[in-house]
């Protein structure tokens, strides 16, 4: 039997400070409620650093295509439970975007062919690139899963959640993104 114990956890706050909050949630091996980023990486307020990755699909999923529209980027794995259960959120998000803002989905240590047969369970219709080496992970400071970070249209980093999104979080991540991160 497994004691659950008090855990401390940083928390990023909007305008990039962190604060300190005591959590009574043990969590899987491997999981992370939210871990803070390397300073000067992938910081809010930021340009998002660009990349090309080859999609679940075959197609390219290069970020700068997207500039001119706000964007949300998942980071996710198909044997990460807390992704598994905000992706009903993202295909939300995505059948909701109507051009206003994208979500795109960065597929990372996890297999192919198990990403691949998830996201089609799920029916993700946005674009997943698969992260095969991890450079886009480390680009973006990310440590543990899920991790979701919002871009304004001009591809500057407006906000990021390091824990499983719910649905609050989401739409004000794509709110303040689409209002530029004011």
């Amino acid at each position: 039997m497994l004691a659950v114990g008090a855990i401390t956890w940083l928390s990023v706050r909007d305008d990039g400070s962190t604060a300190q909050e005591p959590t009574s949630t043990t969590l899987p091996t491997g999981v992370s409620r939210l871990e803070p980023t390397t300073e000067g990486i992938a910081a809010i307020g930021t340009t998002a650093p660009d990349f090309q990755l080859t999609g679940l699909d075959g197609r390219q999923v290069r970020l700068s295509d997207l500039r001119g529209t706000p964007v949300v980027l998942n980071f996710w794995a198909s044997w990460c439970t807390p992704c598994r259960a905000e992706f009903p959120l993202l295909h939300a998000a995505a059948r909701d975007a109507h051009g206003r803002y994208a979500v795109v989905g960065v597929n990372t240590d996890d297999i192919k062919g198990d990403a691949k047969a998830f996201a089609k369970e799920e029916r993700a219709t946005w674009p997943n690139g698969v992260d095969t080496d991890g450079s886009v992970k480390k680009l973006y400071g990310v440590r543990g899963l899920p991790q979701t970070v919002f871009i304004d249209a001009d591809g500057k980093i407006t906000g990021r959640v390091a824990l499983q999104l719910d649905a609050a979080q989401l739409e004000r991540g794509i709110a303040k993104a689409r209002r530029g991160g004011s």
